[in-house]
């Protein structure tokens, strides 16, 4: 009878042992975070994104910028933490990715990888977007493939921003979010982050493997409910976490002029270090360990 309960003893200790060392081999394994690096990736947002990244996340990972090619191939797949697709313009993208490209990221993630969208790499992540209707110069409406969103994303959520003219800052704004989940944050609590042409997520509460993170706070009392601004997607084993606020952008990196930056630019340092928590926090639903 000893010799019975101690053989099942050593069952159950070597199987919890099996476990946690296949865990901490997918962990070593998988330690590469990729930025997306490609045509349409506006720079200040590529530089912001790793930046962030290289503030906040802890060994052993390393981070790396990649092109088309990497993604079009397969290696990436077995040792990838995280794929950050950042803010810039998703049609370039496209033309870029279109079939095997993200086929390949939707296969990463089905199988347990981790896809961070921000802005531009949020549309992307949408079973379809429209933005700028009816705009002749800037309208694109027009279906996505790796559909993390089943649903549409909208844009721009405030009026001002012109792709076609890169030094337009009328669309920039400290824009006021409410924090709707359950941390870091209290519920509903309000602060400002970095917006420059972000979409909103139409209809996010009525799909059951999306789960709605912030919102716009527009303050209109005509609309049910703020639109929503940062989501969490379940797709498959793996997780997507799409925001159309640029929280990656510290702000010291914006201008001092003219007067309506520089105020953007204040209204957005005396909050910062809600910015920085946001991210830590949406790092770490992806996964990762951070500083």
């Amino acid at each position: 009878m000893q010799l019975r309960k101690l053989y099942g003893i050593s069952k159950k200790y070597l199987a919890s042992l099996v476990l946690l060392i296949s865990h901490s081999i997918f962990d070593w394994a998988h330690k590469n975070i990729l930025v997306y690096a490609g045509p349409g990736v506006g720079p200040k947002s590529l530089a912001n994104t790793v930046a962030l990244l290289q503030s906040l996340v802890a060994d052993p990972y390393t981070i790396k910028t990649v092109d088309s090619d990497t993604i079009i191939g397969t290696e990436w797949l077995n040792d990838t933490a995280l794929l950050v697709m950042p803010g810039g313009a998703d049609a370039p993208y496209m033309e870029k990715l279109t079939g095997i490209g993200n086929q390949n990221i939707r296969d990463y993630v089905q199988n347990g990888g981790k896809y961070l969208g921000i802005c531009a790499g949020a549309y992307y992540a949408a079973d379809r977007i429209e933005f700028a209707k009816d705009d002749p110069r800037l309208e694109v409406i027009a279906a996505r493939e790796l559909k993390f969103y089943p649903g549409l994303v909208e844009g721009p959520t405030y009026d001002g921003f012109d792709y076609v003219a890169p030094q337009n800052i009328n669309g920039m704004r400290a824009a006021m979010i409410s924090w709707q989940a359950d941390q870091p944050f209290a519920v509903n609590k309000k602060f400002v982050a970095y917006y420059n042409g972000g979409g909103h997520f139409v209809a996010a509460e009525e799909y059951p493997q999306i789960t709605v993170l912030a919102r716009y706070n527009l303050d209109t009392p005509s609309q049910a409910a703020d639109p929503v601004a940062i989501i969490e997607c379940k797709y498959g084993k793996g997780t997507a976490i799409l925001s159309g606020l640029h929280f990656e952008w510290d702000p010291q990196s914006l201008a001092d002029t003219p007067l309506q930056l520089a105020a953007i630019k204040a209204d957005l340092l005396r909050q910062n270090s809600d910015r920085v928590l946001l991210a830590k926090h949406l790092l770490t639903r992806l996964g990762l360990t951070v500083y």
